[in-house]
């Protein structure tokens, strides 16, 4: 018999009942337990975001730090900008693009970002 048992719910038994009144979902909280990201993690998400930006390029030393309190992050940016753009216009895009990025990528809010031009790169 081809397809026997498509579309059959399987039995109900021990095990595969869901369980009545489960809490709602809890902003921050995996329900198995805790997920914690490094500040780390977030820096580095940040200096590759940079990297994605037209005009925008990572520097060699230390390109992001992060500070974070909860579910809040700030950040510092060291980038470098390609001439002869504007520095301001890549800066307002790297911002705008890296908040994104890490928002998604870490489900943490980013309050602030202060953006250092480094170097301009030709």
């Amino acid at each position: 018999m081809a397809g026997a048992g498509a579309g059959v719910a399987p039995p109900r038994g021990r095990g595969t009942d869901v369980v009545p009144d489960t809490p709602p979902h809890v902003e921050g909280r995996d329900p198995g337990g805790r997920t914690t990201i490094s500040p780390l993690v977030i820096e580095k998400t940040a200096a590759r975001a940079v990297h994605e930006i037209p005009g925008a390029r990572r520097v060699r030393s230390r390109a992001a730090r992060a500070r974070v309190s909860g579910e809040i992050v700030l950040l510092k940016l060291r980038i470098g900008v390609l001439y002869p753009r504007s520095a301001r216009e890549v800066a307002v895009r790297v911002r705008e693009h890296v908040r994104r990025r890490v928002e998604r990528t870490t489900g943490k809010r980013v309050h602030h970002i202060d953006i250092e031009i480094a170097e301009l790169v030709r």
